[in-house]
């Protein structure tokens, strides 16, 4: 049964698909982060990054159930903030997917359809067809030694669910670690980090933000101070084999059996299309 939560919001799109799929959308508590040099670096999801997928399953006909380890209204990355970010970068193709977000009220306090991932498990994550982490560094500050996103990855890959994943969200992945916090403390202190064995993405061909893109991001969005690690080296840590684009800044977007990720803020909705493809299957 379909929670109120669920029903506003298949509501609000007002779907003509009979047989929808339920898409768990996991997004990250955090708006502020501490970098390594001490900078508090204000934080959260890319407008693109969840909005341009958000929509393609919308118009799609599926049904959304957004969640945070919290539950609670998440933040928009002010960085995100601009057109240029999509894919396609006009005007118009901006404020539709920002009238969206608006609509769907999810940064609104008071309002926000956002479930925590004790109300998912109290739902039972069984009854959900896909997951879709969206980036903005956000996710590194919450998600990559999450236990109960740890559990529901486990899930989705044992029933080979789709999976997707952008640009920073991949490291999400990480929370399926066996020893995901101690693998994290490692990174952060650049002792050698040594993943548990048996990881459930081992081996899998993977993307996420390169280590040239972190470059520039660093430069440009960080105030020349720095993440205390890189996805890229986390995920080649771990055991996942990484891939990148010819060219940074440009859609780049690898499928391996249930699992879908995509490189950069260019790649989100190539990342939604051909989770959509492993939904139809």
């Amino acid at each position: 049964m379909k929670t109120p939560k669920l029903l506003t919001l298949a509501a609000l799109i007002a779907s003509p698909v009979t047989m929808a799929d339920n898409i768990l959308v996991v997004l990250s508590d955090v708006s502020e982060m501490k970098l390594k040099g001490g900078y508090d670096y204000q934080t959260g999801f890319y407008l693109n990054e969840l909005m341009e997928p958000v929509k393609i399953f919308l118009d799609a006909g599926h049904t959304l159930t957004f969640a945070s380890p919290t539950g609670q209204a998440p933040t928009l990355d002010p960085v995100s903030d601009t057109p240029g970010h999509f894919l396609d970068e006009s005007k118009a193709n901006y404020e539709a997917h920002k009238a969206l977000l608006n609509k769907l009220q999810l940064t609104n306090s008071e309002l926000s359809p956002v479930l925590s991932f004790s109300r998912v498990e109290q739902i039972g994550i069984e009854n959900y067809d896909a997951v879709f982490v969206p980036g903005g560094h956000a996710p590194l500050g919450d998600l990559v030694a999450n236990d109960q996103l740890g559990d529901f990855l486990r899930y989705f890959n044992a029933e080979s669910k789709p999976t997707g994943l952008v640009c920073h969200g991949p490291v999400a992945l990480l929370s399926s670690l066996d020893n995901s916090k101690e693998f994290e403390t490692q990174m952060k202190s650049g002792s050698g980090a040594k993943p548990a064995k048996g990881w459930i993405y081992e081996d899998y061909n993977m993307t996420t933000f390169s280590n040239s893109e972190e470059t520039v991001a660093t430069q440009y969005y960080l105030g020349g101070d720095e993440l205390y690690y890189w996805p890229q080296d986390a995920l080649i840590k771990a055991g996942g084999n990484y891939s990148r684009g010819a060219e940074d800044w440009q859609p780049h977007i690898v499928v391996d059996r249930e699992l879908v990720t995509g490189q950069n803020n260019k790649s989100s909705t190539g990342v939604a299309l051909a989770m959509l493809e492993l939904l139809d299957k």
